[in-house]
């Protein structure tokens, strides 16, 4: 009876070890990422009055405002992340697929890094061929760190570096109008885009003068 007693209190403790222990593997840092809401913003704002400097996977020097009079794109995410950083600009792409051929051509996407210490216009070219999106109408952007916080800002996407240089942020695919206003917000990963999607196609046949 005693022997059966100690092998079930055996066996409790065995597999509260072994939940403590999952549980630590949950907040491992290669499996670490907390989604941070992102916060309200004000549709009026555009983001073509930012005038920081960007450069691109390209080594393009660029201003945000080079790419007013079309539909904007906009995702904010980091190179390192391998978890859903990934997810996030495959849900760009999907949203981005959605659209007609025609309509494509008129519509950028940017693609903006948290981490301009890392994520270097070669490292951004390494990732874009990796990611199979190097094309025309993608642009993987980096600046300096100020200029990076006020665009997150403007967008609502909240972001904050770990102490293990990674980052948590907010998971957001941002649709903007010809005039750099946002019309449009996708959170969350593997999300519907349709909706997103028919924002794109009005703005373009408005700007077609169709």
């Amino acid at each position: 009876m005693k022997t059966g007693s100690f092998f079930c209190y055996s066996l409790f403790i065995l597999v509260m070890t072994v939940q403590t222990v999952w549980g630590q593997e949950i907040e491992h840092p290669n499996h670490d990422h907390r989604a941070l809401k992102a916060q309200s913003v004000l549709h009026e704002h555009s983001v073509f009055h930012l005038d920081a400097e960007w450069l691109s996977h390209r080594e393009e020097a660029l201003r945000l405002e080079d790419f007013q009079g079309h539909p904007l794109i906009i995702v904010m995410f980091y190179g390192n992340c391998t978890d859903v950083c990934p997810i996030l600009i495959q849900d760009t792409w999907r949203l981005f697929s959605q659209l007609e051929s025609s309509v494509q051509n008129h519509v950028n996407v940017l693609a903006v890094t948290f981490d301009p210490k890392n994520d270097t216009p070669s490292a951004l070219s390494d990732y874009a061929d990796y990611q199979q999106l190097n094309r025309e109408n993608w642009h993987f952007l980096t600046a300096e760190p100020p200029a990076i916080r006020e665009l997150a800002m403007l967008l609502g996407v909240q972001f904050r570096e770990r102490s293990d240089g990674r980052f948590e942020h907010s998971n957001l695919i941002t649709v903007l109008d010809s005039e750099g206003k946002i019309v449009s917000r996708i959170e969350g990963l593997g999300q519907p885009v349709e909706e997103a999607a028919g924002f794109i196609e009005n703005l373009a046949e408005k700007g077609s003068g169709s």
